[in-house]
């Protein structure tokens, strides 16, 4: 079977999307599928990162076209996608995103003979920023709706997702759930190799690991540590990293940082991370805390899980749901439920007054309850399970997510 893959950016532009295509392609090809990438020569941030052509990266044939210059948000249209399509001969194409390349790829359907899988990422749930993309959002949406005959599978990862595709018009039984965000196998297994404790001098480390954009909410977290510092005295420290994706918001993290006098606590790293290390300072951390406004499923939760640390994360979108154990449990062996079940006498979602002991905690977007999740956390850390998170976070491998992404394909081409 061959498989191309449209999606607007691939490695080395990080994102999520992006990490989910990469993962899925390896994955698919490791099974034997023929798998192209077709993408663009930007990152997400619109900087060039490649040249155009075809190249294969650990065996995944990945073309990167040209974008226009016309591009509203993360959309644009790529030059040449339907020659490209004509040279693979795909017999599944596999757009993400609702974007252009999606409507071009329905209307050549026929023409080209392929089938075709729509993941669709819920554009409101993670925020639309320009204006003309939100109008244009309204429109897409409708023409989706009135074409969809077109497409043979719909593919959302929660059922947050499903229900905004099913209200806005299309047909339940073409619409599939699969429990993306995916981590590779190897995260369930790993051991880190430094330390972030000794790295920043500090006995407690609080680690918070993203873009850094107004949208993630990292101001929350520097909100929260004015409260947290009356309790903690001088033993603790937070760390941020991640790519900029707005360097006013940056500037305004550094000034609150300033403002409140939390300079010897706080640590902005505004840089993107490698990826051991990013796993190393997740795992040797005390909390680790996401603390979006708008978002739909961050996949460093997961990859939190995997790496056994306790998590404090706001709950927008469909985190609640992709951190709803009650939810993976009814798809593992009874077997592995026995042994989930001490773990989901700590899972509470909504109530701070009764957390001793929880391991996840979920909050509304404010900063005096993050802290409260914070220090309640770290006061019952002795109380916590984490060997068990490993059995969550396997739910959510590659391999797994992949599996079940086959039997779609299945349907499709027996």
């Amino acid at each position: 079977m061959r498989i191309a893959i449209i999606t607007p950016f691939y490695r080395p532009s990080i994102g999520g999307v992006e990490y989910i295509v990469y993962h899925t392609a390896r994955e698919l090809t490791r099974k034997g599928f023929e798998v192209h990438v077709v993408t663009t020569t930007h990152d997400n941030r619109w900087r060039k990162v490649a040249q155009p052509g075809t190249t294969i990266e650990e065996g995944i044939h990945v073309h990167r076209l040209q974008p226009s210059i016309i591009r509203v948000g993360y959309a644009t249209i790529m030059k040449g996608l339907k020659e490209t399509l004509r040279k693979i001969k795909p017999d599944i194409v596999h757009c993400h995103n609702l974007h252009p390349h999606l409507f071009q790829v329905m209307e050549w359907k026929a023409e080209l003979k392929y089938k075709l899988v729509a993941q669709l990422h819920h554009p409101i749930a993670t925020g639309i920023d320009q204006l003309l993309a939100r109008l244009l959002y309204k429109f897409a949406i409708r023409e989706l709706v009135k074409n969809q005959h077109k497409i043979d599978i719909f593919i959302t990862h929660t059922n947050m997702e499903k229900q905004w595709l099913i209200n806005k018009g299309i047909e339940k039984d073409k619409v599939h759930i699969i429990r993306y965000p995916c981590i590779p196998d190897e995260l369930l297994n790993y051991r880190p190799k430094t330390d972030i404790h000794k790295k920043l001098g500090a006995r407690i480390v609080i680690t918070c690991i993203s873009r850094i954009h107004p949208r993630k909410g990292q101001h929350l977290l520097i909100e929260a540590a004015k409260h947290i510092k009356v309790k903690l005295k001088n033993d603790y420290v937070i760390y941020i990293a991640g790519p900029v994706a707005n360097r006013k918001y940056l500037e305004k993290l550094r000034k609150q940082v300033e403002q409140y006098n939390l300079r010897k606590y706080i640590v902005i790293n505004p840089n993107p991370l490698m990826e051991n290390e990013k796993r190393d300072i997740i795992a040797t951390s005390d909390i680790f805390v996401c603390t979006p406004i708008k978002d739909i499923h961050p996949i460093v939760l997961i990859e939190a899980l995997a790496l056994k640390t306790p998590i404090v994360t706001t709950k927008v979108g469909a985190i609640p749901e992709l951190l709803d154990l009650n939810i993976i449990v009814k798809e593992l062996t009874k077997d592995v439920q026995g042994r989930l079940k001490a773990l989901l006498e700590w899972i509470l979602w909504d109530d701070l007054k009764r957390l001793e002991g929880n391991a996840i905690i979920l909050t509304e977007p404010k900063s005096i309850e993050i802290a409260k999740a914070i220090y309640q956390v770290l006061q019952n850390k002795d109380k916590i399970n984490l060997e068990t998170f490993t059995k969550v976070a396997s739910t959510y491998a590659t391999s797994v997510v992949v599996s079940k992404l086959v039997k779609l394909y299945e349907l499709l081409i027996p």
